[in-house]
């Protein structure tokens, strides 16, 4: 079956204006065309529509798809290099992910701040109340 850049962002929730972007970068190669010029995916274009979507979100650069699609076009003897791109690819997203962790527990403190702030109905968190001052541990409920 053969779908449409509209069917395909139904189909994925790929906006179409992203795979056509992602198109003109060249992410795209087996992508063809009808005697109209109007592209058509392949059930196999539309999972790796999937899979560059799910490249991007982990921050993959355009330039490293694009090696990974050279890569790929090498057939089993790329492999290895394929697998290592991947790896780095797992190792950034880990570190990404330790990031926001991070900032995750700093942001939920802060609500639990803010939630103590309204029950008391003191705001600890304003320079300019006279009390100001974050409660310490021993002094949270």
């Amino acid at each position: 079956m053969a779908y449409t850049i509209l069917e395909v962002e139904k189909k994925t929730g790929i906006p179409s204006r992203t795979l056509r972007f992602w198109i003109s970068k060249g992410l795209f190669p087996f992508i063809e065309r009808d005697k109209n010029g109007i592209r058509y995916f392949a059930e196999s274009d539309v999972r790796w529509a999937e899979w560059v979507n799910c490249l991007r979100s982990c921050n993959m650069r355009i330039k490293d798809i694009k090696r990974y699609i050279t890569l790929a076009k090498g057939g089993i003897q790329t492999a290895k290099e394929r697998k290592e791109l991947l790896e780095q690819q797992f190792a950034d997203l880990n570190e990404q992910l330790e990031i926001l962790n991070v900032a995750r527990k700093k942001i939920e403190s802060k609500i639990a701040l803010y939630n103590q702030m309204l029950e008391t109905g003191i705001d600890f968190l304003n320079p300019n109340d006279k009390s100001y001052a974050i409660p310490t541990q021993n002094e949270k409920k």
